[in-house]
């Protein structure tokens, strides 16, 4: 059992011959009970203060346990956001990279399509400007040959006769008339006429038009 400064106090010796002082035994424990009351008191301070900082740290751990928990937590939620971020833009790579591939495709086929079209349309407008230089080329030589016929016919002597014949000499006339129906080069032929029986000249110009001379 403890002592208490008031066991101190009230504790009694006895008395033998020769022995100490009575009275500065007393002062002397009187000092010790001062001293021992301090310190109980300065120990039960220090209990209040321990207790004290054992429920700070008690509070303080349960703290620490919360926030290793919270810690924790965060670890595991930044982890799965993490995972979930990969997974996420690894799926969003691979759509991107598939719709990349078909637009590059199909980029690339309707390019084929507009050069095989262009080339097709190419070819066929070159064949197109080949029978249009063909046909221009055979209507110029049509139109050349239908020329120098008309020359040839033009440049006949006869048409002197014919022009010189005078208007007593019909028949004259129309004998050299019929003679140029004849001729390979002939640009006027004669006629009859159904009602008069009468016989006019037709010439015929390069254009396909014709003209009755009477």
């Amino acid at each position: 059992m403890v002592l208490s400064p008031q066991d101190i106090h009230n504790k009694e010796f006895s008395v033998k011959m020769r022995g100490y002082n009575i009275d500065e035994v007393n002062d002397y424990l009187d000092r010790i009970i001062k001293d021992y009351q301090l310190t109980l008191e300065d120990n039960e301070s220090l209990k209040k203060k321990l207790s004290s900082a054992n429920e700070q740290l008690e509070h303080f751990n349960g703290m620490k346990d919360s926030l290793n928990q919270s810690i924790i937590v965060a670890q595991n939620a930044a982890d799965n956001l993490k995972s979930n971020a990969e997974k996420d833009s690894k799926e969003i790579y691979q759509t991107s990279h598939k719709k990349a591939d078909k637009i590059l495709d199909d980029a690339s086929d309707k390019a084929d399509l507009i050069i095989k079209n262009a080339s097709n349309r190419a070819k066929s407008l070159l064949t197109v400007n080949d029978d249009l230089h063909k046909s221009t080329a055979q209507f110029k030589q049509k139109i050349q040959n239908l020329l120098n016929s008309q020359i040839e016919l033009l440049n006949n002597d006869k048409w002197d006769q014919v022009i010189n014949s005078s208007d007593d000499n019909y028949d004259n006339v129309l004998k050299k008339v019929n003679e140029l129906d004849n001729s390979k080069s002939a640009g006027v032929k004669s006629v009859n006429n159904d009602e008069s029986n009468d016989k006019n000249i037709e010439v015929f110009y390069p254009d396909g038009s014709s003209k009755i001379i009477k």
